[in-house]
């Protein structure tokens, strides 16, 4: 049916039984898959994009995944990475994980889940490759709150993943350097997505997909890391000719830029003390869910995906130079500062300004750019005890932007809301599908120019353009 902004939307409802004689097929490269349809939507899900990295395969390179026989049942999700899970009575759990499907987590976790508006083979459809968020410590491809088939009812293909998160996605260490054939540690989960990108390319054109039209997607985390992609070794470059990001950076991080083999593998070491000191060989011997408990880790410059810190390669412009749009949301910082802190001056440093130093870096190539700020505060759901209100909150985009509201009934939407979702998410399927947010039927979008007073597409009760106002930028 036709939507709000006159691009195709998706209706619920299954068209046929699961399995039956009626359901979608694919063929790609390791075997042949049978899905099922989701209303007018084919979706695929659990599709191994590599090798499980368990036993001697754990804080390696992923490897190709095993081919199978005969049919391969694509109804139901792979597992989880594993990953400890924040406070259910949080506002941030209510917004990203109050999923209706049990949690499955596993240390054999590379799978990933398509959905297609057409299935057959070289319909040549534009495609999102999206990146969940969660601090590179939480979330997956499966949750319902990146559901593909809303995105996908009007066009794209639409591609979830998984990647490895906390020690077992980023744990730098001298031993794993000596392992490997660059010297390399480190950035396993980054590696993970590369790996996921390149079974998109190669085999997207069999669910209906063109593999020169792939944009790159996410938030938070998962931003970040698009971000650091943009500036990584050529090898990840060819498969994503766009780049969406929402509401964090690889750039400007509050945190300072990404740390060197050397300081990222005596990190390793400190936390390899808290097991004794264990070895590589003693550390892959323990139980993966008590490594993820425990350190905090993210991408590194490991020498091989990342050969210098993201920041130094964009201040030279030497990034992918792909149509980028990025924003932030109005009140980033309320759930994470605490009582002695400014929130605005939290969200600002860790989310808000390097956003904006990654527009405009960006932006400084000549290569088209766009910024937008999320400046609606979401109806919360009951059940949430009393706390000052986190407004805007972060990732409180996120049911708008996929057209997701429906993931979350027990929220009070209200038709404002209904009517944003289904411009966002005709805006991001715009972008999508032709490399620019604006179009027939959709608010004009100028792009952003860099100045401190940069016009940005502001998203909230009302849509409008407006100034995003930044200091002075250094000379």
């Amino acid at each position: 049916m036709s939507g709000p902004y006159g691009v195709t939307q998706g209706t619920g409802g299954p068209r046929v039984r699961a399995g039956g004689a009626g359901a979608p097929r694919a063929h790609p490269g390791a075997g042949r898959l049978v899905g099922e349809w989701d209303g007018p939507v084919a979706v695929f899900r659990g599709i191994p994009f590599a090798a499980p990295p368990v036993g001697d395969l754990r804080w390696r390179p992923p490897r190709p995944a095993a081919r199978w026989d005969g049919e391969r049942r694509a109804e139901q999700f792979g597992p989880a990475p594993l990953q400890p899970q924040p406070p259910s009575d949080s506002v941030m759990y209510r917004t990203n994980f109050a999923d209706r499907h049990a949690l499955v987590m596993s240390e054999d976790c590379l799978y990933l889940n398509v959905w297609t508006p057409d299935p057959a083979p070289g319909t040549g459809l534009p495609v999102m490759v999206w990146i969940h968020g969660g601090g590179n410590r939480y979330g997956h491809g499966s949750q319902d709150i990146h559901d593909g088939r809303a995105l996908a009812g009007r066009g794209p293909v639409v591609v979830t993943l998984n990647h490895r998160l906390g020690a077992l996605g980023f744990l730098a260490h001298p031993g794993l350097a000596a392992e490997d054939d660059l010297d390399a540690s480190g950035n396993y989960g980054l590696l993970d997505i590369v790996a996921a990108l390149t079974w998109v390319r190669t085999h997207i054109a069999a669910f209906g997909g063109d593999p020169d039209r792939i944009t790159l997607a996410g938030n938070s985390a998962g931003a970040a890391h698009i971000c650091h992609l943009m500036a990584a070794a050529p090898t990840a470059r060819p498969h994503f000719r766009a780049a969406l990001g929402q509401s964090a950076s690889g750039v400007g991080r509050a945190e300072g830029p990404l740390p060197g083999p050397a300081e990222a593998q005596k990190r390793g070491l400190a936390y390899a003390e808290e097991f004794g000191g264990r070895d590589v060989e003693g550390l892959r011997r323990i139980s993966g869910v008590e490594l993820i408990v425990r350190g905090h880790f993210g991408p590194v410059v490991d020498g091989r995906i990342l050969a210098e810190p993201t920041d130094a390669v964009f201040a030279t412009g030497r990034q992918h130079r792909v149509p980028l749009l990025v924003g932030s949301n109005r009140d980033e910082g309320t759930v994470y500062a605490s009582a002695d802190e400014d929130a605005g001056a939290v969200g600002d440093a860790r989310f808000v300004g390097p956003v904006w130093q990654w527009a405009r870096s960006h932006a400084a190539t000549g290569t088209p750019t766009w910024i937008y700020r999320f400046d609606r505060r979401p109806p919360l759901p009951p059940g949430l005890p009393e706390l000052p209100d986190p407004g805007v909150h972060h990732t409180a985009e996120l049911p708008y932007v996929l057209d997701n509201l429906d993931r979350r009934p027990d929220w009070p939407w209200q038709d404002t809301d209904r009517r944003l979702a289904a411009l966002m998410a005709d805006t991001w399927a715009r972008f999508v599908a032709t490399g620019d947010p604006g179009g027939p039927d959709l608010p004009p979008w100028p792009r952003f120019t860099g100045p401190r007073t940069s016009p940005a597409m502001f998203f909230g009760d009302t849509v409008r353009q407006d100034v995003l106002s930044r200091p002075a930028p250094p000379d």
